[in-house]
């Protein structure tokens, strides 16, 4: 998973590209950062809610990460490859 791109380096194979995703900042405990296809597939078996983790977008913050290079509050995007 490479955060930050949506293709791959050359001579690698671009599997999925969408969203860096993780768990909100304010919620307890740890998390893990998860590349999020941009176009997922839907689940028909339900729409109940069972209280499990929510993800939640990652956005860019200057002062953590080099502005220009990034913008303020925008989503991170992320690319998923094979070699």
């Amino acid at each position: 998973m490479i955060p930050a791109w949506n293709t791959c380096p050359p001579s690698w194979s671009l599997e999925y590209h969408g969203y860096l995703m993780s768990s909100h900042e304010l919620h307890k405990g740890r998390s893990n950062f998860v590349c999020v296809d941009e176009d997922p597939e839907v689940n028909l078996s339900g729409d109940g809610n069972e209280d499990g983790g929510l993800w939640y977008p990652v956005e860019a913050k200057c002062g953590s990460l080099p502005c220009p290079n990034y913008v303020n509050g925008r989503e991170i995007t992320c690319a998923v490859c094979t070699k």
